[in-house]
């Protein structure tokens, strides 16, 4: 079986809440560190650069950081200059289609959680990773993964909203 080697970029988690999210990030990051040659792990209301941003945070009714009533998830983007941004920490519906009106660049493909759905969450990015790391695209990997449409019950499937603001991104290839 060929080792398709770890992906050359460097993930980041960034905990912007009060340790309301210490075990996710602690399982997320053993099950997706594996896949990057860096990790970084900074203190909380801190926030790493990384080419991939995992970021646990709540959100506030107009779609704001908690905690921040100016500061949305792109200016996160802007400040990391990240390709990718996850939010990892599960929001309503509502609060993230207000954060997804907020102003700011449009050069990160960012993903809001509203379920996660137990597992399915961290299977799901370690399928999405793993499969960008073989040379897939981002979007075509996420749709093979989660096809798009009506579908009526998606159990092992997280509930997420992409906003394909950068397109189909791609993983350089794995020294």
């Amino acid at each position: 079986m060929e080792t398709k080697g770890k992906i050359p970029l460097t993930l980041g988690f960034a905990d912007l809440s009060d340790d309301d999210f210490a075990t996710l990030i602690d399982e997320d990051s053993g099950a997706l560190s594996p896949l990057f040659e860096r990790v970084r792990m900074v203190p909380a209301h801190n926030i790493p650069s990384a080419e991939v941003l995992f970021l646990y945070a709540r959100l506030n009714e107009n779609g704001t950081l908690r905690g921040s009533e100016r500061s949305g998830v792109r200016q996160i983007v802007q400040l990391t200059r990240s390709a990718i941004v996850v939010v990892a920490s599960p929001n309503p519906g509502t609060n993230i289609k207000n954060a997804a009106e907020i102003p700011g660049p449009r050069t990160a493909n960012i993903a809001f959680t509203v379920d996660r759905r137990g597992d399915a969450f961290r299977k799901f990015f370690h399928a999405l990773f793993d499969r960008m790391r073989g040379g897939e695209n981002m979007l075509s990997a996420w749709i093979l993964l989660a096809p798009q449409g009506p579908i009526l019950d998606t159990p092992n499937l997280p509930e997420l909203v992409l906003l394909a603001e950068a397109g189909k991104l791609a993983f350089p290839k794995p020294s």
